[in-house]
């Protein structure tokens, strides 16, 4: 993934076309965005040169991207910053969401383990992330070396506040499934603009990057 970094425009634009040519039967583009296989939306301001990966605990196919995107945030270019993000819905409830904030706020280096953790838990141990106890042992295996139900009580204002802006964000993103990827807050893919086939996906999430 390093050396597509370092694409030229038009290989980009050419890997471009293919993947539009495989995403054309679940995404039939507008004639003005028929070689466009994304989604390009006003650019949402603060996210200029961030890579988000949007994701669902919940979600097998966003467990399946999971070392995808951890090769990914490794290899962005100094320019750009990675996020893991998960979407807000009524499935996972705000308590995984301001769960999720406040590991990234106050034990970010556990925020990878609290990603995986989750996977394991909603989808191998059928955990409940809208239920506290839940994310409590979500979270300590993990290893956050804190109570995470308890840190969202002790800091409950602002997390509800990055939530809310969370919300916003996604809304603006129009974020609908996951895994999706967001490039600068303008450019969104998910993999069924590939017909799921990741190595191409690989190569388009590459691709925009190397071109912004």
């Amino acid at each position: 993934m390093k050396a597509a970094v370092t694409w030229t425009r038009a290989a980009v634009m050419a890997l471009l076309l293919v993947a539009a040519g495989s995403a054309s039967a679940q995404t039939p583009p507008s004639a003005g965005d028929q070689f466009k296989p994304y989604l390009q939306v006003n650019p949402v301001p603060g996210d200029e040169s961030k890579v988000r990966a949007y994701f669902s605990p919940s979600c097998p196919f966003s467990r399946a991207y999971f070392q995808f995107f951890k090769n990914l945030a490794a290899t962005l270019p100094g320019t750009k910053n990675f996020e893991f993000t998960p979407v807000v819905n009524e499935a996972d409830g705000l308590s995984y969401a301001l769960s999720f904030v406040a590991v990234q706020r106050y034990f970010p280096a556990y925020l990878n383990n609290f990603v995986e953790a989750s996977f394991i838990g909603v989808q191998d141990r059928h955990l409940s992330t809208r239920n506290w106890a839940a994310i409590d042992v979500i979270a300590k295996a993990a290893h956050v070396p804190a109570s995470v139900p308890q840190l969202v009580k002790d800091h409950k204002n602002d997390l509800e506040r990055a939530v809310l802006a969370a919300i916003g964000r996604q809304n603006a993103m129009s974020i609908t499934n996951t895994p999706a990827v967001s490039v600068n807050g303008t450019y969104i893919v998910t993999p069924e603009f590939t017909n799921g086939d990741a190595a191409l996906f690989s190569q388009l999430v590459n691709g925009l990057i190397s071109m912004q």
